[in-house]
């Protein structure tokens, strides 16, 4: 069965929402995916009129650089931007990105050509049966990217930019890059200004073009498909550091499990399950130092931290139809006495489902270590929640209903939280793995 992507969600900009994320490191990458994406897939569009072709090329360059999301970021992003690089700690973020999404059926092809979109030319003849071709289309667009958008950001003008950018590439050209992929860009863009301005001169209309061609694609997911890839971006957000790395997986079961005991429909259920998986997605926008001070935040640092539920709302506005999924997921930390955040919502404007996700939030979170305090028992979480329901913050029947099923609810999220746990755990493994061969 393949899910309506018309009555509930536009996969389209949710992919690009999520692929927009390693933009919030460094406002210089804002668009870089997308724009690589549209020149790969020029480039790519006169090899192979193939759909699947094209939309693996398409995924692969939305999430080639998805890696920096995780561990040391800034190195990387620094990488990211150099014009000529000889350091083999380029590879990690592509490593990364392969691991993680190598495990998704759905994303398997699109995995390898992220893993390899920083190997050269002669790397790619010296082992073709080791490294992806489409790679290849993959690292010249993000190279042509790269050198332009830094020339416009010394100050350049896009003619300037273009104009140096024939000689740079011709200098890689056998052994950077394919010769046949230079000759393709030279002889069906280059001179055009139209394929230039298509992609420097407005931002949205990338956005939008890229949008079209997933369009053009027809780009469709199973609902089974639907739910691992919104399952995939929880993890990207919560790994973004060690104290939240299993978080919304904990989050998502507790909800939906709570969910459950209040009769919601199968379909109810399931948009419950993605509100839980996204309902942090905004915290990509707050600081690691924020997120994992080991004292009390300062009353500007706690008024950066509301923000993330503003940014999760505003996110998920962008591609999702369905009121339930963004409320559910968007007024988590909102209160029944109106002394919630950041919407200050009181009693009558918060749903039921917003409710339950309120309790599961909570409940994941004092059963969690922070740097900030110890984890508590499923037991002690339970009574302090119930004292906040009595005071008027949280929902008295969902708390009751949390107390009288917690056995279940809390084995289901122990176990949900322990496969996130070890994929967590495998890719830190990778980051391990991979600095050692460097040294060696």
């Amino acid at each position: 069965m393949v899910f309506n992507l018309g009555y509930y969600y536009n996969i389209s900009k949710l992919l690009i929402e999520i692929s927009n994320l390693s933009a919030c490191f460094d406002p210089s990458l804002r668009g870089h995916n997308l724009r690589v994406a549209l020149i790969s897939l020029a480039i790519a569009n006169k090899l192979s009129f193939s759909r699947e072709f094209l939309l693996n090329i398409l995924i692969a360059s939305l999430f080639h650089d998805i890696g920096i999301l995780f561990f040391k970021e800034k190195e990387q992003v620094a990488l990211l931007k150099e014009e000529n690089f000889n350091s083999r700690a380029i590879h990690l973020h592509a490593e990364i990105g392969f691991n993680l999404l190598n495990r998704y059926p759905f994303f398997k092809e699109a995995a390898k050509i992220i893993r390899d979109h920083h190997r050269s030319y002669s790397e790619f003849i010296g082992s073709p049966q080791k490294f992806s071709f489409p790679a290849q289309i993959l690292f010249l667009a993000d190279r042509v990217d790269v050198w332009i958008n830094n020339r416009l950001l010394k100050g350049y003008s896009l003619l300037d930019a273009i104009s140096s950018l024939k000689g740079k590439l011709e200098e890689g050209r056998g052994f950077l890059f394919s010769p046949k992929l230079l000759d393709i860009l030279f002889n069906f863009y280059y001179e055009k200004e139209a394929f230039w301005f298509n992609l420097y001169t407005e931002e949205e209309y990338v956005r939008e073009t890229v949008v079209d061609w997933l369009d053009r694609l027809d780009f469709a997911m199973s609902i089974g498909e639907l739910l691992r890839t919104v399952n995939l971006f929880g993890f990207i957000i919560d790994f973004k550091s060690p104290f939240t790395a299993t978080h919304s997986s904990g989050v998502s079961q507790t909800a939906t499990h709570l969910a459950s005991y209040f009769h919601f429909s199968q379909e109810e259920l399931r948009k419950m399950k993605i509100a839980g998986f996204l309902h942090d997605i905004g915290k990509i926008f707050i600081p690691n130092e924020i997120l994992e001070k080991p004292a009390q935040l300062t009353e500007e640092e706690f008024f950066i931290m509301k923000s993330h539920v503003y940014h999760t709302y505003r996110i998920l506005s962008r591609f999702i139809k369905n009121e339930d999924v963004v409320e559910w997921a968007s007024y988590h930390h909102e209160r029944l006495n109106g002394k919630g955040y950041p919407f200050k919502l009181k009693a009558n404007k918060i749903p039921l489902g917003s409710r339950i996700m309120a309790v599961a939030d909570m409940f994941t979170a004092l059963t969690e270590e922070r740097p900030y305090k110890k984890s508590i028992s499923s037991s002690e979480a339970v009574r302090m929640m119930i004292q906040l329901s009595e005071e008027g913050e949280l929902d008295t029947q969902v708390v009751s209903v949390l107390r009288n099923n917690l056995k279940a609810i809390d084995r289901s999220r122990q176990i949900s939280q322990r496969l996130a746990a070890e994929l967590y755990g495998e890719l830190k493994e990778v980051v391990s793995s991979f600095e050692s061969s460097c040294k060696n």
